[in-house]
């Protein structure tokens, strides 16, 4: 089964009562610093999350006002019996950068973040021989830049080469946005030459993506973080995001494309 999620998370996740005014949820944050904070009313059930993407906006809330007007009230639970891959997926269904872990008896018992599992997934191949194909989607869906870098740093030790872009556009401008965007990323970062054969090779893989996701999503555009490794005869890209209008609240999708090169 691998890694559980009991091994990497946060045993001790910040709770706040749901009664707690926003005055002291700065508090809360400028002293913990928090990466996701856990809601429990009277009776200590948790009745709502509160990820970075929320934190950030409590600056425009008044201060006298409870965490229930900016928790989020509607999240999945991990049991932290799962594995590391199964907590990803749930993560990456949902629209948090956590969730509550809980066990068995359905009690709390921790929390997993984004990061935990992106560091348990990089640690998780340290002794294992990467691919341009693994290492293109663990890049892709890092959402903080010290673990962009580090799998940078990582792949050159491996002797590959890699780049990262974002890219977004609507369903008419995605496909020529999408190639455009990657290869020129790819050139910057010298993971390929200004060479007519490597730009082919690049936009045979974005091929690949955007038929992936035009098969499930026809006719939408969509935002992504776009990643590009180039190994072992191989260049691999994978496009991670949501598909759909701005203001979409899709789930987020990975997609990958490779080609020999």
């Amino acid at each position: 089964m691998g890694i559980r999620v009991k091994e990497i998370m946060d045993k001790n996740p910040v709770i706040v009562d749901h009664k707690q005014t926003i005055f002291g949820l700065r508090e809360i944050v400028i002293l913990r610093q928090p990466e996701c904070i856990l809601v429990i009313d009277g009776e200590k059930k948790l009745v709502g999350i509160m990820t970075p993407t929320h934190l950030a906006t409590i600056a425009d809330v008044d201060i006298e006002e409870t965490v229930t007007a900016v928790m989020e009230r509607k999240f999945r639970r991990v049991n932290a019996n799962m594995s590391v891959r199964e907590a990803a997926a749930l993560l990456s269904a949902s629209e948090l950068e956590a969730l509550p872990v809980v066990d068995n008896n359905d009690d709390l018992v921790g929390v997993v973040t984004y990061k935990d599992i992106v560091k348990d997934l990089v640690e998780d191949h340290e002794d294992q021989m990467l691919t341009p194909e693994s290492a293109v989607i663990y890049l892709a869906m890092t959402k903080d830049p010290e673990q962009d870098e580090y799998w940078l740093q990582k792949v050159n030790n491996k002797g590959y080469r890699a780049a990262i872009t974002q890219v977004g556009a609507t369903a008419e401008k995605l496909p020529i946005k999408l190639r455009e965007a990657t290869i020129v990323a790819a050139i910057a970062r010298s993971v390929i030459k200004e060479d007519s054969r490597e730009k082919f090779s690049v936009s045979n893989a974005v091929r690949d993506i955007f038929s992936q996701c035009y098969t499930i999503n026809p006719g939408l555009g969509g935002g992504f973080k776009v990643a590009i490794v180039r190994g072992e005869g191989r260049i691999a890209v994978a496009a991670f995001g949501r598909c759909g209008h701005a203001l979409s609240n899709g789930n987020e999708q990975i997609f990958m494309g490779s080609n020999i090169i």
